[in-house]
């Protein structure tokens, strides 16, 4: 279903997405408004294996394949490598024979491997081979003229590019035969994407799923330690360069029932490398495996005029970058008691930490957004932000008087207008409870943007999807 989208609400670009090698993290980076958007799944982490096989190991019935060359099939519970069943061929004569499964037409240029169980009797085979399809027509054959011991399963595996012009909807493996009445097996078939050969899938065993109907579609392992549907929320901490590690302010906590939850990080420094570790919470109050991934919200690149980030804390959406044009320097007042003491030419003194460092900033803004700049000021705790040359930290800070918008040029024509303030930093705002705020983005937006709820179900297929606007 394709995301609606409305041209004026600003949107997440670019789209590029990092996930956690566990797969239950996620983060994007929105470089509009220098933020993360986060995301975590412990529900559906991310595949680590897939089988194109749409009937793997014969399970029910031998729907899905098909049989090749001089020889009978049989479904059998005999014997299996997996499961309960496995294919039984008898050859008719001399010849190759054997079975095809049918996977997904897979185009040019992709690689798949193919990776079959056999066993095969002491005598009567002289050949094994594994082959890709295309209907009946045989794409390409790998031969295993090494044989297997025989009366045991051994597993032959194989790779092979998708050539120009053709498609491959079938794999397969044969035996070759001296004589009629020969016996040999065949079960677990995995036909992968790629030229890494995993473990066998298929949607029967303990951690794998179906993607359709049981042993009629493909299938993945997607094994999670996190125990999805006994969770409740999740805590995301971000760790900081310098290794400080503080809490996300959407993500202290945030909901994510059965393991599915969202935030937003507007307070990530900027041009240096972060750490994001996401941690479920279960029902009982006890807490699950974690899960970290690292980003970069890139800073205003050397050159651009409007290198100041200044964000409203409350309300992303009202943040806005300016240009620095009076930057005097910080200060950072002495915390000092002193006393004469008598027969010393030397006071006693006492003191205490200094204060933070604080500087009177000067911005120039255009015309259009010298209400937004007002409005922006006024909107309680800000948050300063530069590219990390400027060797200034980010500061959190209420403005105190401001002055401004002063023109610079004649009034009523002027091309851009000024302000200046101070920027002295106080604690971060606590983030314990807080609601997720997305710059753009809320209930209000979405009433606005759409007529009924059956349109918002109709253009988002998740909770998850609709917190952040299509993101997640």
């Amino acid at each position: 279903m394709p995301m609606i989208v409305n041209p004026s609400a600003p949107q997440i670009t670019p789209p590029a997405r990092v996930v956690s090698p566990d797969g239950w993290l996620a983060a994007t980076v929105d470089s509009l408004w220098a933020g993360v958007v986060l995301s975590y799944d412990a529900a559906t982490p991310a595949d680590t294996a897939r089988n194109f096989a749409l009937n793997p190991s014969v399970e029910v019935d031998l729907a899905d394949t098909q049989a090749y060359g001089s020889s009978t099939r049989a479904r059998v519970t005999t014997d299996a490598r997996y499961g309960a069943a496995c294919v039984q061929h008898t050859s008719l004569g001399t010849g190759t024979a054997g079975t095809t499964w049918s996977i997904p037409p897979q185009g040019a240029g992709t690689t798949i491997t193919i990776s079959v169980w056999v066993k095969i009797p002491a005598s009567g085979v002289t050949n094994l081979l594994v082959n890709w399809r295309s209907g009946s027509v045989a794409l390409f054959t790998r031969n295993f003229p090494q044989l297997v011991a025989p009366g045991e399963w051994a597993q032959l595996t194989a790779t092979y590019t998708i050539a120009a012009g053709q498609t491959c909807d079938r794999v397969g493996v044969a035996a070759a035969t001296s004589a009629a009445g020969v016996v040999w097996w065949a079960d677990g078939c995995m036909a992968e994407v790629g030229s890494e050969a995993h473990p066998y899938v298929d949607g029967g065993q303990p951690g794998c799923v179906w993607d359709g109907a049981p042993n009629a579609s493909t299938s993945r392992r997607v094994t999670s330690t996190a125990n999805p549907s006994a969770i409740r929320k999740v805590r995301i901490v971000r760790q900081d360069p310098g290794g400080s590690i503080v809490p996300v302010r959407s993500a202290d906590t945030a909901w994510a029932v059965e393991g599915r939850g969202t935030a937003y990080d507007h307070e990530a420094p900027l041009g240096r490398p972060v750490v994001y570790t996401a941690t479920p919470i279960y029902a009982d109050g006890t807490t699950g495996p974690a899960s970290s991934l690292a980003v970069t919200v890139p800073a205003p690149q050397p050159g651009e005029d409007r290198d100041l980030w200044i964000k409203s804390v409350d309300e992303p959406g009202l943040s806005m970058r300016a240009m620095i044009v009076d930057w005097p320097g910080p200060s950072s007042a002495g915390r000092l008691d002193a006393l004469d003491a008598a027969g010393s030419p030397y006071r006693v003194v006492s003191w205490d930490v200094h204060g933070a460092e604080t500087y009177a900033v000067t911005v120039d803004v255009p015309p259009e957004q010298v209400e937004h700049m007002r409005e922006l000021l006024r909107a309680g705790v800000l948050l300063a932000q530069v590219r990390p040359e400027y060797l200034t930290p980010d500061s959190y800070f209420v403005p105190g008087d401001i002055v401004g918008p002063t023109p610079t040029g004649k009034l009523g024509s002027s091309e851009g207008y000024r302000y200046t303030f101070t920027v002295e930093p106080v604690e971060r705002p606590h983030t314990e409870g807080q609601r997720m705020r997305m710059p753009g983005w809320s209930y209000d937006t979405v009433a606005a943007r759409f007529a009924t709820y059956d349109t918002v179900a109709a253009s988002y297929p998740t909770y998850a999807a609709l917190s952040t606007d299509g993101v997640t």
